[in-house]
C-alpha cells in the first residue's frame, strides 16, 4: 500500500504516538540513572535476577518506545505525512537529517539496550551511549526547530502535532 503523498497534517494516532514516546524519553531519561546504577550492581555481583524494580519498568518503558517507533513509521509509510515547508535548504537539510537519526537512535537504543541485558553485557555502554549525548541534541535541535517554526516563522508546523488532520 503506498502513501497518500500529501495529507495536510497528521492524523490523531500518529499525533498521540509522537507525545507518547517524548513521555516515555523524558521518563526513561530522567530515570536512567537509577537503571544504570541497577544494571552495574547486576552486573558486578553476577545476580540474573531483576534485582531492582527499575530494571522491568524500564525494560517495558523501552519496548514501548520502541514499538511506537515502529508502529510510526507503518503509519507515515501508512498514510503520509504533511509536506515540508519552504524553508532554505542547510535547514531543510538539518531538519531531515535530525528527523531520521532522532528516528534511528529511538529504534536502535532500546534493541541495544534488549540486546545489553539479555544477551551481551558488553553492549551496555554502547546503549547509555546512544540514550545519553546523542538524544540529548536531536531532542533539543527538535525542540529548538518547532519554537523556531512556532515563534519566528509561524508558519503552523507546529499545530501540525498538536492538531489532527480533518483529511
Amino acid at each position: 500500500m503506498s502513501p497518500t503523498p500529501s495529507p495536510t497534517g497528521y492524523r490523531l494516532s500518529q499525533i498521540i504516538l509522537h507525545w507518547l514516546v517524548f513521555a516515555l524519553v523524558v521518563f526513561l531519561f530522567v530515570t536512567g540513572d537509577d537503571m544504570t546504577h541497577a544494571w552495574r550492581a547486576m552486573v558486578k555481583s553476577g545476580a540474573t535476577t531483576w534485582s531492582s524494580p527499575w530494571i522491568p519498568i524500564h525494560i517495558a518503558c523501552g519496548l514501548l518506545v520502541l514499538v511506537a517507533m515502529l508502529a510510526r513509521l507503518a503509519l507515515s509509510r501508512r498514510y503520509g505525512a504533511p509536506p515540508p515547508v519552504e524553508q532554505a535548504k542547510p535547514l531543510r537539510i538539518l531538519s531531515v537529517g535530525v528527523h531520521h537519526l532522532l528516528y534511528l537512535d529511538l529504534i536502535l537504543a532500546p534493541l541495544v539496550g534488549l540486546a545489553a541485558f539479555f544477551i551481551f553485557p558488553k553492549l551496555g555502554g554502547a546503549h547509555e551511549f546512544l540514550v545519553r549525548l546523542p538524544i540529548l541534541v536531536l531532542v533539543g535541535l527538535h525542540a529548538v526547530g518547532a519554537i523556531y517554526h512556532r515563534i519566528v516563522l509561524r508558519d503552523g508546523v507546529m499545530e501540525r502535532m498538536v492538531f489532527p488532520a480533518r483529511d
